[in-house]
């Protein structure tokens, strides 16, 4: 049986959904603040250079063409030709749709956007362990891959050919997710499960939890999938997540039946079940541990708000804007 890696499952679990968004060109006089998206949104320079910050900070970063950033959670943020400009709101700004791209006037920059929507309630297990921002510089070690990715997109997006949107669609998933993997590459600082992405033998184990989440694992069956004695494994696990392996695998199984719950009408012992438990009063002490409510309750308060649930609808590249 192969072994599912966690970040592949965590994405899952989080309906991690990409879609390509209008993209923009414009001249060589500008400053606009685009409002914030509930998600992850990707900018691509593809064409010029351009300074980019969050509206709540006042760090610039230089954009050269070639160049991405993914912004990991809601921020509204200013991209400007020149830092010195003051900022429009993009609502304020006139432009035309035309092949894929909002056109304010001119060419001397050209600007992919996408956007990757997931399950907010399950988001935090993997967009509070990411920076707000994460930068992508054309030429590093790591970003061959993604700028082949970016190439390939701009050319779905300008040439439109049959099966461009669904093409376009796919491109921007990978691009989100090469990415992340380009960010966790490079990162000196990781917390949490991503940290122990980056120790083969806590990998093994978090592969193991993943490709089996239903099996009552115990420390010493996931020590011997690492490789380790009992007390080195547990030591190491806390050291690289910190949490205890055991504590891991029960907040993974809550997730999991945090989704069912909101997804699905199966009955909450059939999800205690599949779960790995015995019985419901068990489950239910568990999960009330970690989301504070009982998995009736939980159930109840997302049927009542289904806004909350999971936003994956496709978005066609030829409509909506860039914001």
């Amino acid at each position: 049986m192969s072994t599912i890696d966690p970040l592949s499952d965590v994405l899952h679990l989080l309906a991690a959904h990409s879609y390509v968004t209008i993209g923009q060109r414009a001249g060589p006089d500008w400053s606009i603040r685009y409002d914030g998206f509930v998600g992850m949104k990707f900018l691509a320079l593809r064409k010029g250079q351009l300074w980019f910050r969050l509206e709540a900070e006042q760090r610039w970063h230089q954009l050269l063409a070639g160049d991405g950033v993914i912004l990991t959670r809601f921020a509204p943020f200013v991209l400007a030709t020149d830092p010195r400009l003051a900022p429009v709101p993009l609502s304020a700004v006139d432009y035309v749709i035309a092949d894929g791209f909002a056109d304010l006037g001119g060419d001397d920059s050209v600007i992919l956007s996408g956007k990757m929507k997931v399950d907010q309630v399950a988001s935090a297990w993997l967009l509070d362990l990411l920076p707000e921002v994460i930068c992508i510089h054309h030429g590093s070690d790591t970003s061959a891959t993604l700028n082949w990715l970016m190439d390939s997109l701009h050319k779905e997006i300008l040439l439109q050919r049959p099966g461009s949107v669904l093409a376009g669609n796919h491109l921007m998933q990978l691009i989100m997710i090469e990415g992340i993997r380009c960010w966790l590459t490079s990162a000196t600082d990781l917390s949490g499960w991503l940290a122990a992405l980056q120790d083969s033998r806590v990998l093994k184990a978090l592969g193991a939890i993943h490709t089996e989440p239903s099996r009552n694992w115990q420390l010493s069956e996931l020590a011997a999938v690492a490789g380790m004695s009992r007390t080195g494994f547990a030591r190491l696990f806390i050291q690289a997540t910190g949490t205890s392996a055991i504590h891991y695998l029960t907040q993974w199984k809550m997730r999991l039946a945090s989704r069912e719950l909101r997804l699905s009408s199966e009955p909450i012992k059939q999800i205690a079940y599949k779960l790995g438990y015995v019985s419901e009063s068990t489950f239910s002490t568990a999960f009330k541990r970690l989301y504070g409510t009982s998995p009736t309750e939980h159930r109840q308060a997302y049927r009542q708000d289904p806004s909350q649930v999971l936003l994956t609808e496709l978005t066609p590249v030829a409509t909506g804007s860039f914001a």
